[in-house]
């Protein structure tokens, strides 16, 4: 079960998310979970080309018709790594991962990806990353992968909520005819 009160931010003048989260592994794992391309296909996507590392570019198959392009800027193992992000279709943006060791030996694990083309695609992000550091959490405890698709509806729905909560569009309805939530599908 997901905890929904852990949901990250949104934020439309900057078109960015940001999520923020405490992981009980230490930040060399949580770094080489980042950066291992076996290790990133078992949680993130698989590296179908290149190597992480600094100066690098290396593509991740996020579907099977799309990719995402990743090209290194900054490589600060195990604190920093800031990426250009280029996803199939939708131009280029930027992911920045900052890790800090905590006293009990575990990671402050801060994600933000800014810089989107889209505020109409914020949400899918917000849900599509918080869905996969949902993965990685499973994959540092040695426990299967959530369902991705389950898992995002599920935030995306959330994700949703929190946004209307925050800035309901004047004069427009959330929900289809049939009183549903209307959620695109996933990237």
């Amino acid at each position: 079960m997901i905890d929904v009160t852990e949901l990250g931010s949104v934020s439309l003048t900057r078109t960015a998310v940001h999520l923020e989260r405490r992981l009980s592994a230490p930040p060399v794992q949580v770094w080489s979970a980042w950066t291992d391309p076996v290790r990133l296909g078992r949680w993130l996507a698989p590296v179908e080309s290149g190597v992480p590392g600094p100066g690098q570019t290396f593509v991740l198959r996020m579907a099977p018709s799309e990719t995402a392009t990743c090209t290194v800027t900054t490589w600060e193992p195990p604190k920093r790594l800031d990426l250009i992000w280029d996803y199939s279709g939708e131009g280029r943006s930027r992911f920045r991962l900052r890790l800090h060791g905590l006293e009990n030996g575990g990671t402050h694990v801060l994600l933000d990806h800014d810089r989107l083309h889209s505020t109409s695609n914020l949400i899918e992000y917000a849900a599509g990353w918080h869905t996969h550091v949902e993965g990685l959490v499973a994959h540092l405890a040695g426990a299967p992968r959530p369902d991705f698709d389950s898992t995002f509806r599920s935030l995306h729905a959330a994700y949703l909520r929190k946004a209307l909560e925050l800035d309901p569009p004047s004069g427009s309805d959330p929900t289809d005819p049939g009183g549903n939530q209307r959620v695109r599908q996933p990237k």
